[in-house]
C-alpha cells in the first residue's frame, strides 16, 4: 500500500486558514487527544470516533432521524438524544450517518471520517497557488492532537514534502519523543502549546504530562529553535496571573525561545459542546488583547518575539 493509500481520521478540512502557520493554509484537524482541556475550541477532536453536532435551532422535532436509526440510539422522548455507545458503526469504524440523512432540516451532522491520504492531499492542493503567493504558506496538521497517532501524521507529512509543501504542526508536546524526533525533519514550523509548568495543576484540569511536555519542548528549542513558535493560552482560573505567566516566559527564554504567542481565553468551544450534547466546563469571561499588555511587554523584555493572538 502507498502512503497515499494510507488512512487518516480526519475531524475536519480547513481550506483558507491564517492563523495556523504564515501565509496562507489548508488546515487537515486529526481525531483524538490525550488531554482533555475543558476550554477546548475543537472539543469534538477529543474522541477518536465520530462525534454528533445536533443543531436544536435547525431541529423540528419530527422523529425522523429516531426513524431511520437501525440501532434506535437516537430518542425523542425527552429532547433529543444520542446514545454514542448504542451507534451502529461501520466496518471502517465511521458511523452509518441514515440520521444525518435523514433529517431534512440540516440539523445533524457528524465530526470524524476514514479519509486516504490521497483524498486529503487533492483537497490541500486545490489551492497551491495560494500557498506560494502567501509568504510561506502550505499545510498544517492540527486536532485534538495531530501526533497521538505518529503513522497517520507521518503519512500526511511525507505526502506534503512530496509535494513541495511547507508544513506546520500545532501540538500540545504531550506524545513520545521518539515521534516528536520522527517528525521533525518534516516539518517547518512547530506551534507548540506551553500552558503550565506546576506539573500537578497541569494534570489535574487537563490530564496533561507536564514533565513530558517540557521535556519535548527543551529537545525542540536545542535543535531548531527558528521552527518553533510556542503558544500560551492565557486562561482565566488556570494560568492567568503574573508569576505563573512570567516564569513561563522566563522558563522559555533560558531554553533559547525566539518567538511567543500569547493566546487570550474564549469561549468558541462553548457552542459545539451545547451541540455535542455536552456540558462546557470553564466557563470564565473571555480576555482580550488589553489583558495580555503586560505579558506581551515582558515577552519583548527577554529578547522574544510576541505576539497576542494567534
Amino acid at each position: 500500500m502507498g502512503e497515499r493509500d494510507a488512512t487518516v481520521n480526519v475531524s475536519q478540512i480547513e481550506r483558507f486558514a491564517t492563523h495556523d502557520g504564515p501565509g496562507i493554509r489548508t488546515t487537515v484537524f486529526l481525531k483524538g487527544c490525550p488531554l482533555h482541556c475543558p476550554w477546548c475550541a475543537n472539543p469534538e477532536t477529543q474522541p477518536t470516533s465520530p462525534v454528533m453536532f445536533h443543531d436544536e435551532r435547525k431541529c423540528v422535532g419530527c422523529g425522523a432521524c429516531a426513524a431511520a436509526c437501525p440501532a434506535r440510539a437516537i430518542s425523542l422522548d425527552d429532547g433529543f438524544a444520542w446514545d454514542r455507545r448504542a451507534c451502529v458503526r461501520t466496518p471502517d469504524a465511521t458511523s452509518c450517518t441514515l440520521c444525518e440523512r435523514a433529517c431534512m432540516h440540516e440539523a445533524i451532522s457528524f465530526s470524524g471520517e476514514l479519509m486516504s491520504v490521497g483524498d486529503v492531499m487533492d483537497v490541500v492542493l486545490r489551492d497551491r497557488d495560494y500557498y506560494e503567493n502567501s509568504c510561506g504558506g502550505g499545510m498544517t496538521i492540527s486536532g485534538g492532537e495531530p501526533l497521538a497517532n505518529r503513522g497517520q501524521a507521518l503519512a500526511l507529512l511525507e505526502a506534503a514534502k512530496v509535494e513541495g509543501l511547507n508544513t506546520a504542526v500545532e501540538t500540545t508536546g504531550n506524545v513520545a519523543r521518539s515521534t516528536v524526533e520522527a517528525v521533525e525533519p518534516l516539518v517547518d514550523h512547530f506551534l507548540h502549546d506551553l500552558k503550565h509548568l506546576d506539573d500537578v495543576r497541569l494534570r489535574e484540569v487537563t490530564g496533561g504530562d507536564g514533565p513530558l511536555i517540557k521535556s519535548n519542548l527543551t529537545w525542540l528549542l536545542s535543535v531548531a529553535p527558528e521552527r518553533v513558535n510556542v503558544r500560551i493560552p492565557v486562561i482565566p482560573g488556570f494560568n492567568h496571573d503574573d508569576a505563573t505567566i512570567r516564569s513561563m516566559l522566563d522558563w522559555l527564554a533560558e531554553r533559547g525561545c525566539t518567538k511567543v504567542n500569547l493566546l487570550p481565553y474564549h469561549t468558541l468551544g462553548r457552542s459545539k459542546c451545547t451541540r455535542m450534547g455536552k456540558a462546557y466546563e470553564w466557563d470564565e469571561h473571555p480576555l482580550d488583547e488589553a489583558d495580555l499588555a503586560a505579558y506581551h511587554a515582558y515577552a519583548l523584555e527577554l529578547g522574544m518575539e510576541s505576539k497576542v493572538g494567534a
